[in-house]
């Protein structure tokens, strides 16, 4: 339970002041319960070491809101260390005054020029030169000569990979609604041909952002602010404690690949533990 929900239902600010005494002017009333840590490292009230509790917050993700971009030597590795961590991180988008936020539920990793569902186990081509650049820009392509499939490049320059953005949730509502393929994610943040080879950044109008969301063992620590509270019982919350895993399968539509590459485990799904 957040100190913003303690509040409410305690009908007093007391919480509120708790949070902003204990951050000073790092103040964030969303901030669970569960994380007011002492300065020996154990849960407890707000006497304790400022700057080592805003240290903990700030390394598990509280105080990253709006959220940390990711930059570019977040990109310039393994692909198939890329597309895992990529799990839980924000895909933004900003047209004209609105910002669009959604988080990355499903990917796909292609994993240079061995690998046979890889456009670039063609070669070098002037549809494909961005997937020979070095990891964080996008490679934009047409599929079907009608939707339009977002990857960002990884790793170094030359070796010709890509993360393919399959599924997301716009979890910004009272109800999460799920964006559950790469062609309705590309038109729900009209992503198109103009952002093919464009850095991922603010500057380009589409980047990632990295909000807190930790994994470890596959199981998440739930570090995404309130966004997690939405379908709980205020008065029962302990959902810091629900548990995702990430599920690897074979990547969708690649049969062409062969019977080697289309059945590599390279799909990489962010699924709830029930």
């Amino acid at each position: 339970m957040t100190y913003q929900q303690v509040a409410k239902l305690a009908g007093s600010p007391r919480a509120f002041r708790a949070v902003g005494n204990i951050l000073n002017k790092n103040r964030d009333p969303m901030i669970p319960c569960h994380r007011v840590i002492r300065s020996d490292g154990q849960i407890g009230g707000y006497a304790w070491g400022k700057e080592r509790k805003k240290a903990i917050l700030e390394q598990e993700g509280f105080l990253s809101t709006p959220g940390t971009v990711l930059t570019k030597d977040f990109f310039i590795r393994p692909v198939l260390s890329v597309a895992p961590s990529l799990l839980g991180k924000y895909l933004v988008r900003r047209i004209g005054a609105k910002t669009i936020a959604f988080k990355i539920t499903e990917v796909e990793a292609y994993d240079g020029p061995l690998d046979k569902a890889c456009h670039a186990s063609k070669g070098l081509t002037p549809r494909t030169a961005p997937m020979f650049e070095s990891g964080g820009i996008f490679y934009v392509y047409l599929c079907y000569g009608m939707h339009w499939m977002l990857n960002i490049v990884t790793g170094p320059k030359n070796y010709p990979a890509a993360i393919l953005i399959r599924a997301a949730e716009d979890d910004s509502g009272e109800v999460i609604s799920v964006i559950n393929g790469p062609a309705k994610l590309t038109k729900a943040l009209r992503i198109d041909k103009s952002l093919n080879a464009k850095p991922a950044t603010p500057a380009s109008g589409l980047w990632f952002e990295d909000r807190g969301i930790r994994f470890k063992n596959g199981q998440s620590l739930c570090l995404d602010q309130a966004r997690f509270h939405h379908d709980c019982d205020i008065t029962k919350c302990f959902c810091w404690e629900r548990k995702f895993k990430i599920i690897r399968s074979p990547r969708v539509g690649v049969d062409y690949a062969g019977p080697i590459w289309s059945k590599k485990p390279y799909r990489f799904t962010l699924t709830k533990v029930k």
